[in-house]
């Protein structure tokens, strides 16, 4: 495991850690149990907050049903703990101006009975909102020469994180909705998948069947990495889709550049990387569009069109505005300088809990519109 996996993964556990002690030591100021109903609190609560590594753990010895138990419970409690953190904290700044001000009757319990039933009805309203995958329209154009009407539909996926949670009924209407978009050409930004993809190799035969006439391409995201690379590629491989790893590829009057998630290196620093980063630099006739999982920008890349993903819309409001402390661009359609533009989709997925909370999730569907190839 890397370093900054490590680093990663600790971090997390302390914050996520202390969230669940903020919510215990707050439900016993208020409920006052103690004796055997708090040791026994004190284990369910520590037992919610390892349930990932158990699902991983889970996972890896082929006991899925119980796999899928233990996540749902344990990422809906990670959903409803850190709603209810983020909604309690706001009601103690509303106590503490209150006690500075020493007005107002003690509102300690009633903030509390707030927080938890405010937490429950948006985790309940995430649930289903993460199941409701919208299809975004976009229509750019271009001076550039296109096939035949002139017209290039492009259809981008990103983040479905297909393993434990999303399977089935999510993944198949996921795959309706880009049937009845019918792409020109189907692009995938990265993190198609998640856990252990023994579980999970039927579902690339289901990709697999998805007709796009001029080709199906995808990059890699950071969770492929995390999944097992090589089999990760297997996968997305058997699903039709052609990998782009820092490399190129000229199909329907477009140049498609596919560019490695910098979870895989610091950008630039191989041989490969650097000539990928020439030849992306270099002026071109046609339209180009950069597949690139992570919404960073090199304003050096000649490029028209960048699509990305892995921010997810920030899926938990208000979790978007730390996404934007480290990717200014969470979400949608940018224009960072004339003919230059930058779409981040918030995916059709969930990372953790399956839960988003004002970020709804997403395919796009891009019609490029040009001249006409006479």
């Amino acid at each position: 495991m890397e370093l900054r996996m490590i680093i990663f993964l600790l971090t997390f556990f302390c914050v996520y850690g202390s969230i669940n002690f903020y919510f215990f030591f707050r439900a016993r100021s208020i409920l006052h149990f103690s004796g055997f109903l708090q040791v026994a609190i004190l284990i369910l609560l520590i037992s919610l907050i390892v349930a990932p590594v158990l699902v991983r753990l889970l996972e890896s010895l082929r006991y899925e049903q119980i796999a899928r138990a233990v996540a749902c419970i344990g990422y809906l409690w990670m959903a409803f703990v850190f709603l209810f953190f983020v909604i309690n904290l706001s009601f103690d700044l509303v106590r503490l101006l209150y006690k500075m001000f020493g007005a107002g009757p003690p509102l300690k319990t009633l903030f509390f009975g707030l927080s938890v039933l405010l937490s429950v009805v948006l985790v309940v309203y995430g649930y289903f909102e993460a199941q409701n995958i919208r299809v975004r329209h976009l229509e750019i154009a271009t001076e550039r020469i296109l096939p035949q009407p002139g017209k290039l539909r492009i259809v981008q996926i990103s983040d479905a994180h297909v393993g434990i949670i999303i399977r089935k009924q999510r993944l198949d209407r996921l795959l309706q909705l880009v049937r009845e978009a019918a792409p020109d050409v189907l692009v995938c930004t990265g993190d198609l998948l998640d856990g252990e993809l023994d579980n999970i190799v039927d579902d690339a035969e289901r990709f697999a069947d998805i007709e796009a006439p001029y080709g199906k391409f995808a990059v890699l995201g950071n969770h492929e990495y995390y999944a097992g690379l090589k089999r990760s590629i297997e996968f997305t491989q058997a699903a039709g889709f052609r990998f782009l790893r820092d490399e190129s590829f000229e199909v329907a009057g477009i140049m498609i550049f596919g560019e490695d998630d910098i979870t895989s290196r610091v950008p630039g620093t191989t041989k490969k990387s650097l000539e990928f980063q020439r030849a992306l630099a270099q002026s071109r006739d046609q339209f180009v569009l950069l597949l690139k999982h992570q919404p960073f920008v090199n304003l050096n890349a000649n490029f028209n069109l960048q699509l990305s993903g892995h921010t997810h819309g920030g899926q938990l409001y208000p979790f978007g505005f730390i996404v934007r402390l480290y990717f200014p661009k969470i979400y949608g359609l940018h224009e960072l300088a004339p003919g230059k533009l930058l779409y981040v989709s918030r995916g059709v997925g969930t990372w953790g809990p399956p839960v988003r909370v004002f970020a709804p999730p997403e395919i796009t569907v891009i019609d490029l519109i040009g001249k006409k190839d006479n």
